[in-house]
């Protein structure tokens, strides 16, 4: 090829792809799932920077609230706990608070739990979530600091089989045929009815069989499931001091024993066509490991197991992977009604929001979320008007927008509707996004050293994790003090 013919032909691909950058727009044209960008001339020609958020001060200023309070047990009063706040320092530290944010309503509502954390023997919290919160990630962290104030062991309330393999708290295994079925995501077809429980999902050892078809005994099924402690866990969440399970819809009697410290502590039979039911025991000192088997002509749907102590707090841990939090209004409400009357929930945690963001795509899908989310707040608040609910919001997720990675661009109006939604119907709002430095400081999170969030850009790391439990529970507790400081 002639030099002059190289020359034209290099230009002609040069204006070519000057054409395509000129009709492209700046952010891409969309394709499914992908979408293509170019370049533009001032990328080209001028180095373009993502600013990104800066942590230092965030992570400098960090701080143990319980760390500024002394607290005496006084024996004559009774076991009541009195405190002394170290003024100054507490005064000074607290500004960094990312505080909770309410309106008169949801503050009379969380100054009731704050009265039954006061006063009564036993306080149940049960903190629902998406994957964010999975393996008891963040639950963990705000459960022990406070059982460690408060009292109470134990890891609360747990499935029958586990979606996920990591768990921090305990070590589940399951011998069987086991299957879990969840309201949400994939549906099973085979599931005519709605009683899940309120996990949002229960499990079985036996294929469920639809009341249309005539049962048989034909097959006798047997199935272990056993928890036990963690190296890794805390102190307080390996001691199991009392065992419940709840279960429903077998066909058959199911025999159960429950073994602990290697003997039988409770022989017992599930009962057949109960629509709902428990079975519970005491459980030795010291007991750190469960053992429940069953054996019968079918499966119970099996809702959960707690184990926990019968004073102090528990905190369940309910992580709904691929989860938006709209789980509420699908399940039976009269189902629902009697499970969480056995439990007695003070506070509601609902920390969800992050699995609509790659799908929002406007200001009216925002707004249809803000309405689903809303509609499953008015049902929590029908099935227990006397708890407390806390909404903590997104965090800050990362997706790549060509070489870099960004905010979502809908996130920030994701959360201010949430925000919006909850303090409307009377809740208390944390803004998780806010805490963690807001626009662009996902990356920051990725590329701190020790890391704090997964390469992902959606996931806190471990340490992220304990980082963002302990910022929560500050705000929790420092609107507790100032309870306290009112009730004087």
């Amino acid at each position: 090829m002639k030099p002059i013919q190289t020359l034209l032909f290099t230009l002609g691909i040069f204006l070519l792809l000057a054409g395509v950058m000129w009709i492209t727009p700046d952010d891409g044209v969309k394709a499914g799932s992908f979408t293509f960008h170019m370049p533009t001339l001032k990328e080209m020609l001028v180095k373009n920077e993502v600013e990104y958020a800066d942590l230092s001060n965030l992570i400098n200023r960090q701080f143990e609230i319980d760390s500024l309070v002394d607290f005496e047990l006084e024996t004559i009063a009774g076991d009541t706990v009195m405190e002394v706040v170290h003024r100054a320092d507490y005064d000074s530290l607290v500004q960094s608070i990312n505080k909770l944010e309410m309106e008169e309503a949801g503050r009379q509502n969380l100054e009731r739990f704050f009265y039954h954390l006061q006063h009564d023997s036993l306080t149940r919290i049960m903190h629902y979530g998406d994957s964010q919160i999975e393996g008891d990630r963040i639950t963990s962290f705000v459960r022990n600091k406070l059982q460690v104030r408060f009292g109470g062991t134990g890891v609360g309330l747990r499935p029958a089989l586990q979606a996920y393999d990591y768990v921090f708290s305990a070590r589940q295994e399951n011998i069987g045929d086991w299957t879990r079925y969840p309201i949400y995501g994939k549906v099973d077809s085979t599931i005519t009815h709605d009683r899940y429980g309120i996990m949002g999902a229960f499990s079985r050892y036996a294929p469920p069989v639809p009341d249309t078809v005539p049962f048989r005994d034909s097959i006798l099924y047997t199935a272990e499931m056993n928890v036990s402690q963690t190296d890794i866990s805390f102190l307080r969440a390996r001691e199991y001091d009392h065992l419940r399970l709840f279960y429903g819809n077998s066909r058959r009697p199911v025999q159960t024993v429950v073994i602990a410290r290697g003997d039988t502590v409770l022989t017992d039979t599930l009962k057949a066509k109960l629509d709902y039911g428990t079975i519970e025991c005491a459980l030795p000192d010291s007991t750190n490991s469960v053992t429940l088997r069953f054996s019968g002509y079918d499966s119970p749907d099996i809702y959960g197991i707690e184990l926990a102590s019968q004073k102090g707090i528990i905190m369940d841990n309910i992580a709904l992977r691929g989860s938006s939090g709209t789980i509420f209004t699908k399940a039976s409400y009269e189902h629902s009604l009697k499970m969480y009357r056995d439990l007695k929930p003070s506070l509601f945690i609902l920390q969800f929001g992050g699995n609509v963001m790659p799908y929002i795509q406007d200001n009216a899908a925002i707004k249809r979320y803000g309405r689903w989310f809303g509609s499953q707040i008015q049902r929590i608040q029908q099935l227990c008007p006397d708890a407390a609910i806390v909404v903590v919001g997104p965090s800050d997720m990362s997706t790549k927008v060509k070489d870099k990675f960004m905010t979502y661009d809908h996130l920030p109006d994701v959360v201010k509707t949430l925000k919006n939604i909850s303090l409307e119907n009377g809740c208390v709002y944390w803004d998780m996004y806010k805490a963690m430095g807001g626009y662009n400081s996902m990356p920051s999170w990725v590329n701190a050293n020790p890391e704090l969030a997964r390469p992902d850009y959606v996931h806190f790391s471990a340490k992220g994790a304990r980082l963002i439990a302990n910022m929560f529970y500050n705000a929790l507790i420092y609107e507790y003090n100032n309870f306290l400081e009112e009730e004087k």
